[in-house]
Order: structure tokens, then C-alpha cells, then sequence
């Protein structure tokens, strides 16, 4: 249990946030896809906003969790489609 909990720890340590984020459904970006997940995320994440092609937190000592936002991506992939989440990818730079 304290091994996990420590690793847990290490993991949300070294994550990396991004300034931009959207998503990806078969290695293509898709724009439609990202604007839903980017207005779910802005209900939990206030300071991240839509700029008309990506999700957007580029404040000091801000950012968007690459591998969170992602999980965004497949959860309004599978609502939406009912497709299989194995499909989308978080794509996130800057």
C-alpha cells in the first residue's frame, strides 16, 4: 500500500502539464471531439478555456494534465460514439 501511494505521488511529481491539449481519434486531430472534452473540463478547471481549436490553461504555474485531459477525450468519445476509447489519444503541447 505505501509503495503505491509513493508512486502515485512520484507519477503526479514528474507529469507534465501542457498549455494546449486536444484529442486525437485514429492518429487524426479532431477538432469537434476536443471542443466537448475541452467544455467538460472547464467545468472542473475554470482557468481553461476553448480558443476554437484547442483546450487552453496557459497561466503561471497552470497547465492541463496531458494524461487526465485525455481520459476526457475517450469518456465524450464514448458518449458521444459509442465507439471504442482504444481509438483516442490525448494529443497535448506547448
Amino acid at each position: 500500500m505505501k509503495i503505491a501511494v509513493v508512486l502515485s505521488l512520484v507519477a503526479a511529481v514528474l507529469a507534465r502539464d501542457h498549455g494546449n491539449c486536444g484529442c486525437a481519434v485514429d492518429g487524426n486531430y479532431d477538432q469537434e471531439l476536443t471542443e466537448f472534452a475541452c467544455k467538460f473540463w472547464v467545468t472542473a478547471f475554470p482557468n481553461t478555456h476553448w480558443d476554437g481549436y484547442s483546450c487552453v490553461d496557459k497561466g503561471y504555474h497552470r497547465g492541463i494534465d496531458g494524461t487526465a485531459f485525455e481520459a476526457f477525450c475517450k469518456m465524450q468519445f464514448k458518449d458521444i460514439s459509442r465507439g471504442l476509447e482504444s481509438r483516442v489519444k490525448g494529443r497535448c503541447w506547448h
